[in-house]
């Protein structure tokens, strides 16, 4: 993915580019990638971007002040600058030399205002030589992960955890936390936790300032910082909704590419498709078991605006190994039923080179979290799981309460938003990156300000959402289903009871029907964890590192309670499947990790040479 990484080492005088070179072997997925290095007293940074796309430059040097006191890198890209003083007419701009001369002195004039206006999703890092001081800087809603670490020897940041635990004196033991964590809740962890106890995940909007290896951070926006919007009737608002659509996946498309996206039976990608699709050479790739709910409706909308529509089965061949084999490339923060998103990478990057996501976009403009009032109420959406390996409902409540409270004030809805949107898009569509240009147009900063400062009945009650969607493009949303309903938004709530209904008596009736006349049943999720999971050589496979005599989780849990917990899954598939999916992961990726990290080591000859050839 697109990414900065870099070592500031306590001593100024220590060498930077040994660390350097191994971070920059542990972080690249992709020969196709290309690689910048920087070294000099008292600082080692890199950049890492995806090639560069038609027309744009290939240009990875940072700007400079004219007395070279000041550098700033940029990896990423920004789609447009709310800052006056601070053009942007398209992405490919962003990405100029030109672009990082221009964002550079905006900093020197007004600070982090430079950057709090620059919508995007982008690291950036300014180095002041005199003071030995740097800023690094995300944006806002963390789009490109970041972590870091802090050693004696100095501190250490990267797009990967890998790369940070490259860095010297950074240690990689487990943290058992994290793993409880993810058992709880979703398989995610919460705040700042990684796999490792060492490394830490950066929050959007955070400016960490490094002072001879030494690090402080500050937050440069908050939840808080969405400014309400007044009341308006319905009818204003669906127009005013549509101009922030329209300009947010216009900002988004600006290149010269092939586009493209992942379509499911839902509604936020199917509003990509229905806005930016107008012909085949859109394509829109459907992932899922044959026959299913969401395979139906998304190649309906497909034909509705002409787009090539392809079909991918999931659980091809030997899934597992295929999902596994991204562990350690996704710092083992992935749990396994989400991981089957890179079962569809190599169908992506042979049909398009940007990928236009709509994950995320009934939680900002539609009614998704806009309920969530209290802690039970966010406890319940990240979810918890209430397994027998479960935090307590007690401890759970209290962890969510300190979420809570970190928003200093804003709406608890915010907490699910910052604490499982991250995880559950950023980190699996953070894997696609170092191969194609993912953006995001639902979290546009205008779009989502207006959205999230509407009074939360206008979302709840109102239906903005559905009513923006079926009044302005009728063709998609009118009479083709919603996988979550099995009838077109806004259908009357009969319709929907109704629907409900015919699902339950069907598939009661199912099995009285003779094999012969039998029809097929209703399929209406798109994978089938619990059932393909369970399967013999598959839950082997599974449970085998889970239940190993070393394994981590037995030292956490309870040999014997783990060991029951797994048992009754694997019997009669009483424990969610994200549990299981967590636990396979995170043992799998320490497991691994060691063996991982010695070969990025010794790999990183070959980026000594790379550097030297980039005037690093």
């Amino acid at each position: 993915m697109s990414q900065l990484f870099g070592w500031v080492p306590a001593d100024a005088a220590a060498d930077a580019s040994a660390p350097l070179d191994r971070m920059a072997a542990a972080l690249r997925v992709a020969d196709s990638q290309h690689i910048g290095t920087w070294s000099s007293l008292g600082l080692g940074i890199g950049v890492i971007e995806p090639p560069p796309l038609r027309g744009e430059p290939d240009d990875l040097e940072p700007a400079a002040t004219s007395d070279s006191r000041f550098l700033l890198w940029m990896a990423g890209e920004a789609f447009t600058s709310h800052d006056p003083a601070l053009p942007l007419r398209n992405v490919a701009e962003s990405r100029t030399r030109t672009f990082r001369r221009a964002l550079l002195e905006r900093w020197l004039r007004i600070g982090v205002d430079a950057i709090r206006r620059l919508d995007g999703e982008y690291h950036i890092a300014i180095w002041d030589a005199q003071e030995r001081t740097l800023s690094l800087v995300n944006d806002r809603f963390g789009g490109l992960p970041l972590y870091w670490a802090h050693s004696s020897d100095g501190f250490a940041f990267a797009g990967g955890v890998r790369g940070v635990l490259m860095a010297p004196g950074i240690r990689r033991e487990p943290d058992h936390d994290a793993l409880r964590e993810a058992a709880s809740f979703g398989g995610y962890r919460l705040g700042d936790r990684t796999n490792v106890t060492s490394v830490r995940m950066v929050d959007g909007a955070t400016v960490q300032e490094i002072r001879h290896g030494a690090p402080s951070a500050t937050r440069y926006w908050t939840w808080r910082d969405i400014p309400g919007q007044p009341e308006r009737d319905m009818r204003e608002l669906v127009p005013m909704l549509q101009a922030h659509w329209q300009t947010a996946v216009a900002r988004r498309t600006t290149d010269r590419a092939r586009y493209g996206q992942t379509l499911s039976g839902g509604l936020d990608s199917r509003a990509i498709l229905a806005e930016a699709a107008h012909g085949p050479e859109w394509t829109a790739i459907t992932y899922g078991v044959p026959g299913c709910d969401d395979a139906i409706y998304a190649q309906r909308a497909a034909q509705a605006t002409g787009a090539s529509w392809v079909f991918l089965p999931l659980y091809d061949g030997d899934w597992l190994r295929t999902r596994s084999d991204h562990i350690q490339s996704t710092d083992g923060l992935i749990e396994l039923g989400d991981l089957m998103h890179l079962e569809s990478l190599p169908l992506q990057r042979s049909r398009f080179d940007v990928h236009v996501s709509g994950y995320i976009g009934d939680a900002v403009s539609g009614p998704t979290f806009a309920g969530l009032r209290t802690a039970e109420d966010v406890l319940s959406s990240l979810p918890w799981y209430g397994a027998s390996i479960s935090l307590p409902h007690d401890a759970a409540i209290r962890r969510v309460q300190e979420l809570i409270d970190a928003l200093d004030g804003a709406p608890p809805r915010f907490a699910t938003l910052a604490n499982k949107l991250p995880q559950s898009t950023n980190r699996w569509t953070a894997a696609w990156r170092p191969w194609l240009r993912v953006r995001k147009p639902f979290v546009d900063y205008a779009l989502f300000d207006f959205c999230q400062g509407l009074p939360t009945g206008v979302r709840l009650d109102g239906q903005l959402h559905e009513r923006w969607l079926r009044s302005t493009y009728p063709s998609c949303f009118a009479s083709i289903p919603n996988q979550k309903t099995g009838v077109p938004v806004l259908s009357p709530r009969w319709r929907v009871q109704s629907a409900r209904i015919r699902r339950g008596v069907r598939a009661r009736l199912l099995p009285s029907i003779p094999a012969a006349w039998r029809p097929a049943p209703r399929i209406r999720s798109y994978h089938d964890n619990d059932r393909v999971w369970r399967q013999p050589a598959a839950v082997d496979a599974i449970t085998g590192p889970i239940l190993k005599p070393d394994a981590i989780s037995a030292g956490v849990f309870g040999r014997e309670r783990l060991a029951a917990f797994v048992e009754r899954w694997r019997a009669i598939a009483a424990a969610p499947a994200q549990v299981i999916g967590a636990l396979y992961v995170y043992e799998t990726y320490h497991a691994g990790l060691g063996r991982a990290l010695a070969d990025a080591a010794a790999k990183a000859e070959r980026f000594t040479r790379e550097r030297h050839a980039v005037g690093g």
